[in-house]
């Protein structure tokens, strides 16, 4: 089980790597959409629980996580920001949910779980490392404009370098 904390990250952090925006935006879309999916955790749950519904598709990385919610999803929140952030963020949260346990790409349509299982802990800790890095350094670049272009001029011999 992946943390939503680290799904969150990980959308912002692909999300700074791709667009590098100053507005907020493709941050805002991006952090919803990487953790919407994981809305059926709290919400389908109880009609489970209750008999309201009974299918495999209600539980937690079914109808959330597949390829039709991420068509919706996107295209509600593409309405409040750039839709490639919203691809972004909901790409990366079932693209890692698909190394840890799998996800059910094809509901309602095919009810098969895709994907392998990785320690989850480990995937947690190394993606969320990954991510803050990547986000600290971003921001870093952001503010002190290390895309600028420095001259270097290396000593032609030797005795140059001691001049």
């Amino acid at each position: 089980m992946v943390a939503t904390g680290v799904h969150i990250l990980l959308g912002l952090a692909l999300v700074l790597l791709v667009t590098r925006s100053e507005r907020s935006e493709p941050y805002l879309v991006a952090a919803l959409a990487a953790a919407v999916p994981d809305v059926d955790t709290f919400v389908f749950r109880p009609l489970l629980e209750l008999g309201y519904v009974s299918s495999i598709v209600w539980t937690h990385r079914g109808l959330t996580h597949s390829l039709l919610a991420g068509v919706v999803i996107v295209g509600l929140l593409s309405a409040f920001g750039p839709w490639r952030a919203a691809a972004i963020g909901f790409g990366s949260h079932v693209g890692f949910d698909t190394l840890s346990g799998g996800v059910r790409l094809f509901a309602p349509v095919d009810q098969t779980a895709y994907g392998v299982s990785l320690d989850w802990l480990l995937l947690n800790m190394a993606t969320s490392a990954f991510a803050v890095a990547v986000i600290l350094g971003s921001l870093l670049g952001m503010k002190y404009d290390f895309e600028r272009r420095v001259s270097l001029r290396f000593p032609k011999s030797t005795l140059e370098r001691f001049r």
